[in-house]
């Protein structure tokens, strides 16, 4: 007998088949663009097969955004150096993966129940290195978000500004290197 919810011509549904095709629908629609019926479509399964591995949008955000973000966080475990230089590496590859998939995080924005397992790490990772700089918890809190809302708001508008102006890849480029030169001016009140 055929087991429901198998997609046409594949021995299994995974979550990596999941999480690639919502992704693509998320890059191509934006956060309105991805239901887990529009997903079902995509993948050629019923959207009941979906909830064999997400319970629902949230938690399909959720493995999304841990699927994407467990890159920076591996990653980010294998760096060396001084805390401020790791600092840097982490929020630089954060940079990185929200500008590769800006619409995952503006559907997390709306969502914040869709907070990730990843997401939380690199926060945690964060907070670590600001605590080795010896900051205050105040301090440290305070810096938190203001790094991780100018990466955000840094990698958003220039992943818009692509999208709606259809620019090359030395815009983003162009765009990337100012980032990390106001980083640096940041991180050098940070780390005196």
């Amino acid at each position: 007998m055929k087991k429901r919810g198998r997609p046409k011509g594949k021995v299994l549904l995974t979550i990596e088949d999941i999480c690639i095709a919502a992704l693509q629908i998320l890059d191509e629609s934006g956060p309105k663009g991805l239901s887990m019926r529009t997903l079902a479509d995509v993948l050629s399964v019923t959207p009941m097969a979906l909830y064999n591995h997400v319970e629902d949008r949230v938690s399909l955000l959720r493995a999304l955004s841990d699927y994407v973000y467990r890159d920076v966080s591996q990653k980010f475990e294998q760096s060396t150096g001084s805390p401020r230089k790791r600092t840097e590496f982490l929020l630089i590859s954060y940079y990185a993966a929200v500008l590769k998939h800006p619409n995952l995080s503006l559907s997390i924005f709306e969502t914040p129940d869709a907070f990730s397992v990843e997401a939380e790490r690199i926060t945690n990772y964060l907070e670590a290195l600001l605590k080795d700089a010896g900051l205050s918890l105040a301090k440290r809190k305070l810096w938190l978000e203001i790094l991780v809302d100018f990466t955000h708001g840094s990698s958003i508008a220039t992943a818009t500004h692509h999208i709606k102006k259809k620019s090359n890849r030395a815009f983003i480029q162009s765009q990337s290197q100012r980032y990390e030169k106001a980083l640096t001016e940041l991180l050098n009140h940070v780390f005196p």
